[in-house]
């Protein structure tokens, strides 16, 4: 192999690898990517995903950490740590809900495979907790970005969690 081969390989394994990265496609549908990061919207750390296909790109809030919940170094932190772990979920196409539950008396928010699992179960993953008592319902409603809530706060007395879908309620996106 010349000099020049090797070095094509090389380049070009590399970025076939960071191309697919937070991509995923379903049958019958063209690739579409999810880029996930932690952006500051007014003064508040919020969760943004980028959802895009060889067409269309569309930019969206997720969750907001608000200051009501999170100190600013907290909220900060929890976002980046959530943004990083969404945009993994979602490269592997494999948590498909956001839930609410309460964890050794901490409420927290988590990503989950299916409807039905709990925070603590095999197909979850803890995002981040709270250390102040308030309800885990209220506190991820209350983060989400219009985009991924219901059209009706859950009630807490009937409601002991809810699941939000990942996927935003417009996608996928038209081509």
């Amino acid at each position: 192999m010349d000099n020049s081969s090797y070095l094509a390989t090389l380049v070009t394994v590399p970025t076939i690898a960071l191309v697919t990265v937070g991509s995923f496609s379903t049958p019958g549908e063209a690739s579409e990517a999810v880029d996930v990061t932690c952006v500051q919207q007014a003064s508040v750390p919020t969760v943004v995903a980028t959802f895009s296909n060889q067409k269309h790109s569309q930019v969206t809030p997720i969750l907001s950490f608000l200051p009501q919940y999170f100190s600013a170094d907290d909220g900060f932190r929890h976002c980046q740590k959530t943004a990083q772990a969404l945009q993994v979920f979602y490269a592997q196409n494999r948590m498909n809900y956001l839930a609410s539950d309460t964890i050794d008396e901490k409420p927290v928010v988590c990503a989950v495979e299916r409807r039905g699992l709990n925070c603590n179960s095999y197909g979850s993953e803890i995002l981040f907790s709270l250390a102040k008592p308030v309800s885990p319902t209220e506190l991820l409603y209350s983060m989400l970005d219009r985009n991924f809530k219901g059209s009706q706060p859950p009630s807490s007395r009937t409601v002991s969690r809810i699941y939000t879908d990942l996927r935003p309620s417009w996608w996928p996106l038209p081509f």
